[in-house]
């Protein structure tokens, strides 16, 4: 004959209560503290961090910041400054979300929402920095030029470090 357990009998009242907590109200929220990285570090480690530098960084943030904004501050919403250097320390570690989502004070899931967001964001920048040579003229003129400057035949583009 099977004995039965009375499950009030083996749950405390204290045991009852988180129980009943759980079930009623879900899992708890993490609230994470988040730093200002803008401000924490000096000027060489911040480039180290994000390999830019902050007036870089601020340039940039000017071009996207609408896009970035939301429009309530419900639920602890990331600043946009926060969303970028999160994006920009992705970019410069080559690491994982985790890594991000860890240094910068931030749940995987947000971290992933805010690079998807703030990459797509910089993406739409590209016709104000991006620009080929258009027609065979210009491409020929494009390429001279390139040639007269280093000896470097057939170039008509140039990814360069402006910073």
């Amino acid at each position: 004959m099977m004995n039965f357990v009375n499950l009030p009998d083996i749950l405390e009242e204290d045991d009852d209560l988180d129980v009943l907590e759980f079930v009623v109200h879900g899992i708890p929220r993490q609230i994470y503290e988040r730093k200002n990285y803008f401000d924490a570090f000096d000027e060489v480690a911040f480039r180290r961090r994000f390999r830019l530098s902050r007036a870089s960084v601020l340039c940039l943030l000017e071009e996207i910041e609408r896009e970035l904004e939301y429009p309530h501050d419900m639920n602890n919403s990331v600043a946009p400054m926060n969303q970028l250097l999160a994006c920009l320390r992705l970019y410069s570690t080559g690491g994982h979300l985790q890594q991000v989502a860890d240094f910068m004070g931030m749940h995987v899931s947000t971290v992933c929402r805010i690079v998807k967001r703030v990459s797509e964001a910089i993406a739409r920048l590209y016709g104000q920095y991006i620009r080929f040579p258009h027609g065979i003229g210009e491409i020929r003129a494009t390429q001279q030029g390139f040639f007269s400057i280093a000896a470097f035949p057939r170039v008509i583009a140039v990814c360069t470090k402006s910073d």
